[in-house]
C-alpha cells in the first residue's frame, strides 16, 4: 500500500529545487553586474560631442616637435566657458574687506620675462599675439602679454624679450596654473603670417624647486624662455604713480621687484614707448600695475630719470615699501626733476 501512494506523488520536486538554487545563482550573479549605463540626453550628447570637437580643435601638430600637443586648455565644458573670455575679476577685490587674523593667504606667480631664445626665421621680426596665464579662480584669460598685428613689437637679435603688459590681477595659485602662449610674426600680408610659437604649459606647484622657475618652449619658428617667480603667502600690491612736481611727461625708467627675487618687472620705459605726457590726474600710465609679494618680503621700486636732454644725467632712487593685508599707503620720492608719489593699495587674492 506504501508502494501504490509512492508511487502518486510527483517525480519532479528535486528538480524543482535545482531549478530554483540555479535561478538564485543567477540572481546572484545579476546583481553583482553594473547597472546599465543611463543614456544620454540629446542636450548631453550634444554637449559632449561638442566638447570633444573643441578639444580636437586645440590638438596642434607641431612641426618643430614633429607630433602634436594642446596649444590651449582642453579640459572646460566649452559651452559654458568662453574659451576667449578675460577674468572676470579685477585687482583690489578685498582691500576693504575684513579680514580675520587667522586668514589663510593663498600662493601666487610673478612672471619676470619671456625671452626670445632663436628664432628659425632671420632677424629683425615683428611679434604679435598673446601670452595667457589661467589659474583656478575663474580659469578665464589673464593677459601677460597682448599686441594685434598692427602693434607688433620689434626682435632685432635673440636675446631680447617681450614687454608685458600684465596681468591685470595677482595669479591665484592653489596648484596648478596654465600658460598660453600665441605668438607670431608679422610679414608683408597677413596670409602670409607665420607661426612663431604656440604652445601650452602646466605650471605644478609640486613641481616647483626654486623661487625663480625656467621652462624653455621649443615650439614652431622659435625658442622661448618663460621666467616666472613662485610667491608663497603671497599678497597683491597694485601700483599708482603720479608726478607731483616737475615735466608733464616722464623720462627714464621704472621697474619693480621683491626683496628675495633680484629680477626686475618692467612698469615703464619711456625707451621704449616714448615719454608719456599725464593727464590731469597727472598719473603715469604704467606697463604693468599689479605684482605679488610674499607677505613677509618686501616690494622694492627702482626709478630712473633724466630731463629728456640726449646729454643729460640720469638720477637713479630706489624705494621699499612693505606689504599690508589691506588698505593703501603713499610714499614720496624725488627723483631729479622729479616729486613722484608711489600709491600701492594692498589686497589678499583669496
Amino acid at each position: 500500500m506504501a508502494d501504490d501512494d509512492s508511487d502518486g506523488l510527483p517525480m519532479y520536486v528535486e528538480e524543482d529545487e535545482e531549478e530554483a538554487a540555479a535561478a538564485k545563482q543567477e540572481r546572484r550573479q545579476q546583481s553583482r553586474k553594473p547597472p546599465p549605463p543611463l543614456r544620454d540626453t540629446p542636450e548631453e550628447l550634444a554637449r559632449r560631442e561638442f566638447n570633444q570637437a573643441m578639444g580636437q580643435r586645440f590638438f596642434e601638430y607641431d612641426p618643430k616637435l614633429g607630433q602634436s600637443c594642446y596649444t590651449r586648455v582642453w579640459f572646460l565644458d566649452f559651452t559654458k566657458v568662453d574659451i576667449d573670455g578675460e577674468t572676470q575679476y579685477g585687482p583690489m577685490r578685498y582691500t576693504d574687506s575684513v579680514i580675520r587674523e587667522c586668514h589663510n593667504l593663498t600662493d601666487s606667480l610673478n612672471m619676470l620675462c619671456v625671452k626670445i631664445l632663436s628664432s628659425d626665421v632671420d632677424y629683425p621680426i615683428s611679434v604679435y599675439g598673446t601670452v595667457i596665464i589661467r589659474d583656478c579662480l575663474d580659469l578665464k584669460c589673464n593677459y601677460i602679454f597682448r599686441r594685434d598685428r598692427d602693434n607688433c613689437q620689434h626682435i632685432s637679435s635673440a636675446g631680447e624679450s617681450l614687454v608685458l603688459n600684465g596681468p591685470s590681477r595677482g595669479v591665484v595659485f592653489l596648484g596648478n596654473a596654465f600658460i598660453e602662449i600665441d605668438l607670431k610674426i608679422r610679414e608683408d600680408r597677413a596670409c602670409n603670417d607665420k607661426q612663431f610659437n604656440k604652445a601650452l604649459i602646466d605650471v605644478v606647484r609640486s613641481r616647483i624647486r626654486s623661487v625663480v622657475q625656467r621652462e624653455t618652449v621649443d615650439s614652431w619658428c622659435s625658442e622661448v624662455e618663460l621666467i616666472f617667480a613662485y610667491v608663497k603667502n603671497a599678497l597683491e600690491g597694485t601700483v599708482e604713480i603720479k608726478i607731483l612736481s616737475g615735466p608733464v611727461s616722464f623720462h627714464g625708467k621704472i621697474t619693480a621687484c621683491t626683496t628675495d627675487v633680484s629680477s626686475h618687472m618692467l612698469l615703464y620705459d619711456s625707451d621704449i614707448h616714448g615719454a608719456i605726457t599725464v593727464g590731469d590726474d597727472k598719473v603715469i600710465q604704467l606697463l604693468l600695475r599689479v605684482s605679488s609679494v610674499s607677505v613677509d618680503k618686501m616690494l622694492e621700486f627702482n626709478i630712473w630719470a633724466s630731463s629728456g636732454d640726449q646729454n643729460a644725467n640720469t638720477v637713479h632712487r630706489r624705494l621699499e615699501v612693505t606689504p599690508f593685508m589691506k588698505g593703501a599707503e603713499r610714499d614720496e620720492i624725488t627723483c631729479g626733476l622729479y616729486n613722484l608719489q608711489i600709491k600701492i593699495v594692498w589686497s589678499t587674492m583669496w
